[in-house]
Order: C-alpha cells, then structure tokens, then sequence
C-alpha cells in the first residue's frame, strides 16, 4: 500500500515531531509517498513570497 501523508509546512512546523512519528508508525504497515513532510529539519523559512493562491495552484 502506498500513502499520501499531508501535514503543514508551512505554517505548523511546530508539529514536525508529531507527524515525524506517526509517518515512521505508518512506514512499518505501507510505504509513505511524502515523508518529507515529517523531516524535522524542513522549517517555514522557505519561500514567504508565494501567496495563498501560487500555493494552491503548485
């Protein structure tokens, strides 16, 4: 089985950890397509000039 992990990055970094732990718990059933959502390293730093609307459109 292949999973589709979404999770905030960002906004919601905070909560890297939680996600970091639930897709390890989901690796050991299935493999997980994004798990770079859980990468704690990733923060919110990255692209601040992409509006709502160029996010939702990538």
């Amino acid at each position: 089985m292949k999973i589709y992990f979404a999770g905030a990055i960002r906004g919601g970094r905070q909560d890297a950890s939680i996600c970091h732990a639930m897709i390890a718990h989901l690796q050991a059933q299935a493999e997980v397509l994004t798990e770079h959502v859980g990468n704690k390293a990733l923060s919110d730093g990255g692209k601040h000039d992409l509006t709502d609307d160029q996010i939702q459109r990538a």
